[in-house]
């Protein structure tokens, strides 16, 4: 006589990791600089998606729909297994996987060019905004560190 086996009901429409997936972005816009950011990193000489995948430890399927379609939600262990992989700042990858534009800020820059100033203080306005980019940056980093050695709690 053979029992079938029960089956579970499934009381999430998740995947069983969703917990720890963190919404990254606006969900109204689509999510292309993951991809962006991606295709940029695996077309170095050197790199390929297969590359990346094994380095990462992430499936070749998923880096490929991640650039094709980019990422509504990525968890933030994915995020840095990729930057590690490929060697590259935490940060950034957390930016673009948060469909953040490094051009977006370009604007400013484009701005001090044809704003009609001086080359000198054209230079200096540009040497500003960039020291405070960078001060940005690092007090983001440093957030993010602290972050993620902060305790978890006990489920």
């Amino acid at each position: 006589m053979c029992v079938a086996k029960k089956r579970r009901t499934t009381r999430y429409n998740r995947r069983w990791d969703a917990a720890n997936v963190l919404r990254m972005g606006d969900a109204s816009l689509p999510s292309t600089e993951w991809g962006r950011y991606l295709r940029r990193m695996t077309s170095r000489p050197g790199w390929s998606v297969a590359e990346l995948a094994r380095r990462s430890e992430i499936a070749r399927q998923t880096i490929f729909d991640y650039i094709r379609h980019g990422a509504d939600s990525v968890s933030i262990g994915t995020v840095r297994r990729i930057a590690e992989a490929l060697e590259d700042d935490f940060v950034t990858a957390l930016l673009a996987a948060g469909n953040i534009s490094v051009h977006q800020q370009d604007e400013q820059i484009s701005n001090i060019v044809t704003s009609g100033l001086t080359k000198e203080e054209q230079s200096d306005l540009i040497e500003y905004v960039t020291a405070v980019r960078e001060a940005q940056r690092q007090a983001m980093q440093l957030e993010v560190q602290a972050r993620l050695q902060r305790p978890r709690r006990a489920a």
